[in-house]
């Protein structure tokens, strides 16, 4: 009869040992991550609460209507120029 091979019990709590740290870094790392963009979300939605409207009114470019930075000057440099050759 042939001899039976018996896994050593160190070899099966080796195993046992890395499948469970394992699994339990994925699904750790999962909740974890889940918990992390629930409290970016809330804290973004908190800072967006906090900044008032008409600060962003203040900051936005665009709604100055003196982007010219020439428009208060009285300098014309086309004023000396010959315009027709012929005169």
């Amino acid at each position: 009869m042939p001899e039976e091979k018996k896994v050593h019990p160190a070899v099966i709590m080796v195993v046992v040992l890395v499948v469970g740290v394992t699994l339990g870094y994925y699904f750790g790392n999962m909740q974890g991550v889940k918990k992390g963009v629930a409290m970016e979300q809330a804290s973004v939605a908190s800072a967006q609460a906090e900044v008032p409207a008409d600060v962003v009114s203040e900051v936005n470019p665009f709604e100055t209507t003196t982007a010219n930075p020439f428009s208060e000057t009285s300098v014309n440099p086309y004023e000396d120029v010959k315009v027709n050759p012929f005169e």
